[in-house]
């Protein structure tokens, strides 16, 4: 990880941590990570992606997938916190 997605993530985390933070802003912060994740799962179709461009497929499909697996991993652990979480509730 670079040098500003440490500082990204540690912002990040400092805001989810403050006192600050209402319940309706981690909602609607939520909601938006989810609409990224399936933003990034989806992706435009590959095939309609450089057209006249001199990119070779390998390199659009290999975009694509990564971005396709940071979605997924992101969800996966979005799921297993939230899960987690509600497993606690009294």
């Amino acid at each position: 990880m670079d040098q500003r997605a440490e500082q990204r993530q540690s912002e990040i985390r400092a805001l989810i941590d403050s006192d600050t933070l209402t319940l309706e802003q981690a909602r609607a912060a939520l909601h938006g990570l989810l609409d990224v994740t399936a933003s990034a799962q989806a992706g435009p179709d590959v095939t309609s992606y450089g057209f006249g461009m001199d990119l070779p497929r390998e390199v659009v499909d290999a975009e694509y997938a990564a971005r396709e697996a940071v979605g997924y991993e992101m969800d996966e652990h979005l799921v297993r916190s939230l899960r987690s979480a509600a497993a606690q509730r009294p």
